[in-house]
């Protein structure tokens, strides 16, 4: 695409394209990432974004079963690979339909029915459904989270010290999924399309093992220490401003 348009060939390959920016940041946690010696001091980790509060919402009529003493599973597809719920929704509630546990779907904006639908029946009687629930309200009462490893959810979920199982197949879900394996802050189910049985061994580990728990806490202890992406970003963006204008003023003196 480069050629075609008449660009420069690139210095690099293309996967080391974002270290040729002026500044390059990540908005991830650094101990997400596998150590890299080759990166330069323009390469930053800032932290997920943080969501904002949604206190206004409706919430789900069951709602207050998430303060019960059952754990509390929250299994989703996110709001793009969603449109087969059978690939993880549906696995993750019939694994765990015989365990002591919350099992809490969300949709990613498809109707609660398709949920039914997909499952072939009732749904068992741990098992809670909603089209979409406010992370930033929801998270703190989740023991693990079961997704098919969306950049975004995985980092709120850590955001908030929960430990994960990844199920994810497409874009850069697997890509994803293996660096929660690495880190050690859950497991990588290494298929976007498990059986109920797996995701089900799968859950029974992570509740078990606190080491997931543990990992996931100190990950969560880094982004808050990492603060305000935005507010970051904001006040480097301005000082390399500030920079350039004090460059620009040196140069035409020197003139």
């Amino acid at each position: 695409m480069l050629a075609e348009v008449g660009a420069a060939r690139l210095p690099s390959t293309i996967f080391d394209m974002p270290l040729l920016y002026d500044r390059t940041y990540q908005l991830s946690a650094p101990s997400l990432e596998y150590p890299r010696r080759e990166l330069p001091a323009s390469f930053s980790f800032l932290g997920p974004l943080r969501p904002v509060p949604r206190s206004g919402d409706a919430l789900p009529g069951w709602w207050r079963d998430l303060d019960g003493d059952r754990p509390v599973v929250h299994v989703t597809q996110g709001t793009i690979d969603n449109a087969d719920l059978s690939r993880l929704v549906v696995p993750t509630i019939r694994g765990l339909a015989g365990d002591d546990v919350l099992v809490v779907a969300s949709t990613g904006g498809r109707p609660v029915s398709s949920v039914t639908d997909a499952f072939g029946g009732t749904l068992p009687p741990n098992a809670r459904v909603a089209e979409f629930l406010p992370y930033d309200r929801l998270l703190p009462h989740v023991d693990v989270v079961v997704t098919n490893g969306g950049f975004g959810g995985v980092q709120q979920s850590l955001a908030h010290g929960v430990p994960l199982v990844v199920a994810g197949a497409t874009e850069d879900k697997p890509e994803v999924a293996a660096r929660v394996a690495w880190s050690g802050t859950g497991v990588d189910l290494r298929t976007g399309t498990p059986s109920p049985e797996k995701v089900a061994a799968a859950v029974r580990q992570v509740v078990v093992d606190q080491r997931f728990a543990a990992a996931a806490r100190g990950v969560a202890q880094e982004i808050e220490g990492l603060g305000d992406p935005l507010t970051t970003l904001v006040t480097e963006l301005e000082g390399l401003l500030d920079d350039r204008a004090r460059d620009t003023v040196v140069v035409d003196a020197a003139r």
